[in-house]
């Protein structure tokens, strides 16, 4: 039996990476934030075999609170993440420390509680969200994309420390997802997005879950600290 948590669950993509990496005889810890009508739904499908779990990571008792409830993880998706898009002088401050606290505070707490029971199984499996920001340069996105590439850094550090303990540390990059806040942009600049993309489509959340659960399994035993892009190709223009 796994015990799998994921975090930032009751997004599309957090629920998709929860039915990809779910296997019968896990046990699944979804965490969120505030909204939780999908996960409800997705634990009433698997039964006892997942629990909800809400906390707010901006606030430090709540993350603390969160980790110390945890215990032992076989494989850990840290997923949650708040973005907030605008001209640096611009961003509000609370946005800023907001970004700073989840997208890279968080992490490293959630690692630190799960490690030591991880190194002493000498196994287990963090799977870190990043994104495509952190590659390319963004207008409007710099706080965010320096979060996610502090996140692509820390997975290839960790990988370092713990690969020798049995543990795997790896990374999932997606770029133009066809989910939250990505719906609001392809509005007004849908043609301009799909001419980033080789593959001249959006990719979908299920797609992501699909990557983070081969990283998860055992036919990806032998990669770690890879950061595995999910993007369709964004290789034209920025």
């Amino acid at each position: 039996m796994r015990r799998v948590v994921v975090t930032g669950a009751s997004s599309e993509i957090g629920l998709a990476i929860c039915r990809a990496v779910f296997r019968k005889g896990d046990r699944l810890l979804a965490h969120y934030r505030s909204h939780h009508d999908g996960l409800e739904s997705l634990a009433s499908s698997l039964g006892g075999e997942c629990s909800l779990v809400r906390a707010d990571f901006t606030k430090a008792d709540e993350l603390e609170g969160f980790c110390r409830s945890i215990g032992d993880v076989d494989v850990l998706v840290n997923g949650a993440a708040v973005t907030r898009t605008g001209l640096l002088p611009q961003t509000a401050e609370g946005d800023v420390r907001d970004m700073l606290a989840v997208n890279a505070g968080a992490p490293v707490a959630i690692c630190r509680a799960v490690l030591p029971g991880m190194v002493s199984r000498r196994s287990g499996c963090i799977i870190n969200i990043s994104s495509a920001a952190a590659r390319r340069g963004i207008p409007g996105q710099s706080v965010y994309a320096g979060t996610k590439g502090f996140i692509e850094s820390f997975t290839r550090s960790l990988a370092a420390e713990y690969g020798r303990r049995g543990i795997r540390v790896n990374c999932v990059s997606p770029g133009p997802i066809d989910a939250g806040s990505m719906k609001e942009l392809m509005a007004y600049a849908g043609d301009e997005v799909k001419a980033s993309v080789s593959l001249g489509r959006l990719g979908t959340p299920d797609e992501v879950g699909s990557a983070v659960a081969f990283l998860a399994g055992e036919g990806a035993s032998f990669i770690n600290g890879v950061c595995l892009a999910v993007d369709g190709g964004q290789l034209r223009g920025l």
